[in-house]
């Protein structure tokens, strides 16, 4: 079976927290032999993350998904760079995700 999962973070100060559990996501997948994505939709002031070096988010098994509306609201640039792009609204990329069956996992 393929799993499809969907990370939502919103909050800068639970960065680590999402590492984490994409590490625990991965090792776990791993060990049982299952076929996984994962996307990560970031809202909210998280996406101050990507002012600076964003390399750890730089890995061509993860999708990241910057909400373009945030961005603006930090006056941050839209960023499409190898597996990191933006969309349009952090909200409408969770919905589409979500009516195509992927399971979210809120970073809270």
């Amino acid at each position: 079976m393929k799993y499809r999962v969907l990370f939502r973070i919103e909050k800068l100060k639970l960065i680590d927290k999402l590492k984490n559990k994409i590490k625990n996501l991965r090792e776990y997948m791993d060990d049982e032999g299952h076929e996984y994505a994962i996307e990560i939709v970031f809202s909210g002031d998280v996406v101050k993350h990507f002012e600076g070096d964003y390399s750890d988010f730089v890995d061509p098994k993860l999708d990241v998904a910057l909400c373009n509306n945030a961005l603006n609201n930090h006056d941050i640039k839209p960023i499409n760079d190898r597996n990191i792009r933006t969309v349009k609204a952090g909200i409408g990329e969770i919905i589409e995700k979500k009516a195509e069956g992927w399971i979210e996992f809120t970073i809270e």
